[in-house]
């Protein structure tokens, strides 16, 4: 038997899935039962199966988003209210990256309480037994399976003289010299359309050579700007593009607080925003090329719906539950069921005609029997419909 933190994820995802996994494996080999709803974001088709040999819980999970994976360089796509995004200009990434990208979770505590990630044991409980940032890695791993990305939990050293989050920065840098791209989030971070592939956002959001990182802007409020009056970019959410100028910019943020090239910025060792406030008062003034560091909007790449009347950031593409952490578990659910529904739909409707009798209009109860209807009383049944019932009942 496996074991290791590897071994212990694979059960926690197994545990979480399992109550779905054997209709939506019938749904993704079917392609009867697959929806194709105009102008929604599931219109794919494609009959896949697992690999032989191959019964790994990456393996299922992988085949179980395949027929619905969006494709790299489509022109657009469509959320889950209708809104539609459309790329402008021909797209840079065209084909699947793998893993040249690296999805990142770093934290240097050892999460091995009840609930927690590295606990022997997790259970689901409604997403009571999960805890909420233990929940937010589980989803980066799954993303990571589901598109073929690298994947990696570091667990780094700490500072001695600095606030935890600090220890993101040098172990993104060391991660940008075995990796091309890495995706950095907060374990209260998840991607909310897990089926929406890195390489779509890259272009969508416009990532050039050129560019160094990606960050989301703060939300408009006091707290969140700098000491020049511009909004913070939230370092929860990191995109970072190898390159000689990215390896550089790492190094002089990780050496900010040293204060050897930026005086004052000691401060953010302990203060808030720790890191975020080094990087938004020195380092993206230093590294000021036009493409070094790309802004993403706040609506799209950061907070939640939740945390909309806060400067409208909901978080379309990225959330960030810096409003609720308790609300990570119900994403992580959120992950299967917002594919799993619709398809479980559609599948009752496409083999309605094994289940579904339609005796009303053609019967009448009497007493214990069911009389069929003659031409007369079929009408008038008609012209009573609703009567003694009700609404579904909110």
């Amino acid at each position: 038997m496996a074991s290791g933190p590897h071994a212990r994820w694979r059960r926690i995802l197994l545990i979480a899935l399992i109550p779905m996994l054997c209709a939506f494996v019938y749904i993704a080999l079917e392609p009867s039962a697959m929806p194709s709803y105009k102008g929604s974001q599931y219109p794919y088709q494609h009959n896949v199966s697992i690999p032989d040999g191959d019964r790994s819980m990456a393996a299922v999970i992988k085949a179980l988003y395949e027929p619905i994976l969006h494709p790299v360089a489509a022109a657009n796509f469509t959320d889950d209210e209708g809104q539609v995004y459309r790329l402008h200009g021909e797209p840079r990434f065209k084909q699947k990256l793998g893993k040249k990208v690296l999805v990142l979770d770093i934290d240097s505590r050892p999460l091995d309480k009840p609930g927690q990630l590295m606990d022997e044991e997790l259970v689901w409980k409604g997403g009571e037994g999960v805890r909420a940032l233990s929940a937010g890695m589980l989803s980066h791993y799954t993303y990571a399976m589901i598109h073929g990305y690298d994947y990696k939990f570091i667990r780094a050293p700490d500072y001695e003289d600095r606030w935890g989050t600090w220890v993101k920065v040098p172990v993104m840098k060391e991660a940008l010299k075995t990796h091309d791209y890495i995706l950095f989030m907060d374990s209260d971070v998840v991607l909310h359309f897990p089926h929406l592939p890195l390489e779509w956002l890259f272009n969508y959001w416009k990532l050039t050579k050129e560019t160094l990182v990606m960050m989301s802007l703060d939300p408009d409020e006091p707290q969140n700007y700098d000491s020049r009056g511009n909004r913070y970019l939230n370092t929860g959410f990191v995109i970072a593009q190898q390159s000689p100028r990215t390896q550089e910019m790492f190094k002089l943020w990780a050496e900010c607080p040293d204060e050897g090239r930026y005086q004052g910025c000691a401060k953010w060792k302990l203060e808030m925003f720790h890191e975020q406030a080094a990087f938004g008062n020195y380092i993206r003034y230093e590294f000021d090329r036009p493409e070094d560091v790309k802004v993403l909007p706040c609506v799209e790449a950061n907070g939640a719906p939740e945390a909309e009347n806060r400067g409208g950031c909901k978080g379309t593409f990225v959330r960030h539950y810096w409003v609720n952490k308790g609300l990570v578990s119900k994403a992580l659910s959120d992950q299967v069921m917002q594919y799993f529904v619709p398809r479980l739909h559609q599948l009752y409707h496409n083999s309605g005609g094994d289940h579904i009798v339609n005796a009303k209009g053609n019967y009448r109860l009497q007493g214990a029997e069911m009389i069929e209807l003659t031409d007369e009383e079929k009408q008038a049944l008609a012209n009573e419909e609703g009567k003694n019932q009700k609404d579904e009942g909110w």
